[in-house]
């Protein structure tokens, strides 16, 4: 159970750092960089909702918690942030926003062709040499202005929007289809 915690929260950590530096570089640099967020959770082995959410090696329980594990690490995380980078907050704010000013059925579609991207980014990797995979992945997710469930938690952190919260787990359902439409697309099977 606890490997599963900290793996969990480790996973929300790790994409916020990225949220971070979007924030700092904006663009499509910031989205590359953002990508080293992702690189890192299939480096370290930890536990991302988005990138776990078609295993059958986890229980729907199971992948709950993750979402819980990963929004936690990606909330402290961008507290700390707002505290160390208040500069950031204004900017969190703005990205945070055009989330929240969304309607919920345009949230989810965003949100669903986050999962595709997310499935693509990080599914099929035998080894952890396939980098490109997942800066192409989030690079498409990010410029076209998809919806990631943990990143939106860690840009709500950073910029102290409690209202951006609600968010999470629209986007994660978003997500999760998205990922479960291209899976069985693909492969024939769920």
């Amino acid at each position: 159970m606890w490997k599963h915690v900290r793996l969990g929260f480790l996973a929300g950590m790790l994409i916020t750092m990225g949220c971070v530096a979007f924030l700092k570089l904006g663009g499509l640099p910031g989205a590359a960089v953002f990508s080293a967020g992702l690189w890192f959770v299939l480096f370290t082995g930890a536990e991302l909702f988005t990138g776990r959410v078609t295993s059958p090696d986890y229980s729907v329980g199971d992948k709950l918690l993750m979402l819980v594990y990963n929004a936690l690490g990606a909330l402290c995380t961008g507290l700390l942030v707002s505290l160390s980078l208040p500069g950031l907050r204004e900017t969190a704010m703005d990205v945070t926003q055009g989330y929240l000013t969304a309607p919920w059925w345009a949230l989810l579609c965003r949100s669903f062709m986050c999962g595709v991207c997310m499935y693509l980014a990080v599914q099929k990797l035998t080894d952890k040499g396939h980098l490109p995979n997942v800066v192409y992945g989030v690079i498409l997710f990010i410029v076209s202005g998809y919806a990631h469930s943990i990143a939106i938690a860690g840009y709500a952190a950073i910029a102290l929007d409690v209202n951006g919260l609600w968010l999470v787990p629209l986007c994660a359902a978003g997500n999760a289809l998205g990922s479960y439409a291209v899976k069985a697309l693909a492969t024939g099977r769920l």
